[in-house]
This record gives C-alpha cells, structure tokens and sequence, in this order.
C-alpha cells in the first residue's frame, strides 16, 4: 500500500461498522482521512450520537499529524506522568492545533507497505471502561481488513 484510497477507506468502514455491531452491539462514527490529514470518507451508523462523528474524525487526524495513536496521546494527560518539574506534561497542548487535536483513544494511523504513514483511521461512539471493547478496536479491526 503507497496510499489510502476511496475504495479501501471504504473496506476499512465496513469492517470497522461490522465490528461495533456485532461485536461491541453499539452505535458509533468512524473516519479515514490521508497521510496529510484530510478526510477521505466518514460513516455515522444508525442510532450513534451526532457528536462521534466529528470527534472520529478529529481521532483519525490526531493520530496522523503524531505519527501514533491517541491512545498513547490520551497518556501525556495523565498527572501521574508529569515530570520532575512543574509544566513537564502536556495540558498546554490542549486547544493547540487549530482545535483540532484530539487526546480520546480510538485513532490510529495506517502504515503502508514500507512502514510510512499513509493515513489515519479514527472511531468514536464506545464508552470507554467496557473491557476490551473500545473505540480503539473498532479502529483496530477497520485497519485489519485493510491487510485482507
């Protein structure tokens, strides 16, 4: 894979909406945008909440523009990670980036054939704190169909 095309974002919809149906049984948002950032396809599922799908796609930029997933975002807020001195953490990013940062697990970035970040993928909709169900696995299984 050089890059994300229509045809595969749409694959990795379908498997991403597959997954949250029949496994997670809830309602969610989920978005591929390219290696720049910019939104290729998006897809609210029937019943997900109006806010999941701007946050998805938020999720799925973040996790390109970092070149990792927000997942690992998510633990510069954590306060047990400040450092030694006071300001070593990453609060002061929040509002950065045109607001478009996103610090909520569930974006990944997809990597093509040599290793470089192609794209993102990001969903929103799964509470978090349900096992091993999160939004973070519905990107996951979007992104596995992509290696089909």
């Amino acid at each position: 894979m050089k890059e994300i095309t229509l045809e595969m974002a749409e694959k990795a919809l379908e498997a991403a909406e597959r997954w949250a149906r029949d496994i997670a049984g809830l309602p969610c948002s989920t978005a591929i945008v390219d290696k720049a950032g910019a939104l290729i396809a998006v897809h609210r599922m029937d019943g997900a909440a109006m806010a999941t799908t701007e946050i998805a796609i938020e999720k799925a930029w973040s996790a390109v523009v970092f070149k990792i997933p927000t997942l690992m975002m998510s633990r510069w807020l954590d306060p047990r990670s400040v450092g030694e001195q006071l300001g070593d953490h990453a609060l002061g990013m929040v509002g950065r980036g045109k607001n478009r940062l996103c610090f909520i697990p569930g974006g990944i970035p997809i990597t093509g054939d040599d290793g470089e970040i192609i794209g993102g993928i990001g969903n929103s909709g799964v509470p978090s704190g349900v096992g091993d169900i999160s939004d973070t696995s519905v990107s996951q299984a979007g992104i596995s169909a992509l290696y089909d």
